[in-house]
């Protein structure tokens, strides 16, 4: 029993020095998305923008965890039809410094899809479609991220990121008739500022 409570004291003791260390910081980006996959065909690219929180939580003097949750808007446009999304977004990113300054990031994204809008335009006539109130949004997404950033100074880091979803955004057998997905897919110019 003495060794279960030494064993305890340790890891509660590595935690908190850990938690010690734990860096907090703002996040923004500006986002260029699409859509791919069968029902996305020729889906068009359009700006939109993400913030959030993050936290740099350092494993060793190379590797950190950097999880964030950010709110995300996407777009999809041209002449005719504009596709809006909304949603709340949850990377965790593994960081490895490949240089003092720059480093390479990967992980998962979990993304809860809050609304997702299609605006049609037909001559003079606009109308919306609310993809929520059809019941076809799906309401979670599985994406990977993968990207590269560097430290311009102690407290800012700019990055670069590609996005790829693995999970439909819409419930394609409600919303055309088939199965056929319509995934996110996204590059991302952002930054963070750590304040703590």
């Amino acid at each position: 029993m003495k060794k279960l409570y030494l064993v305890l004291a340790a890891v509660l003791l590595a935690t908190g020095l850990s938690f010690a260390q734990v860096n907090v910081g703002g996040h923004a980006a500006v986002n260029f998305s699409s859509l791919y996959g069968d029902a996305a065909e020729d889906a068009p690219w359009g700006l939109g923008f993400a913030a959030g929180v993050a936290a740099k939580v350092p494993v060793n003097p190379m590797i950190s965890v950097v999880p964030e949750v950010d709110i995300d808007l996407r777009r999809q446009s041209d002449d005719d039809v504009t596709w809006s999304t909304w949603a709340l977004e949850i990377p965790i990113m593994a960081r490895i410094g490949v240089m003092p300054q720059l480093y390479l990031e990967v992980g998962p994204q979990l993304a809860f899809l809050l609304s997702s809008e299609v605006e049609r335009e037909f001559g003079a006539h606009t109308t919306t479609t609310d993809l929520g109130d059809l019941k076809v949004l799906n309401t979670f997404e599985f994406d990977i991220a993968a990207g590269a950033g560097y430290t311009v100074m102690p407290n800012l880091d700019v990055n670069f990121r590609f996005v790829i979803g693995f999970t439909s955004i819409v419930d394609g057998k409600k919303y055309i008739g088939s199965d056929d997905p319509a995934k996110n897919i996204q590059l991302q110019l952002g930054g963070t500022y750590w304040f703590m």
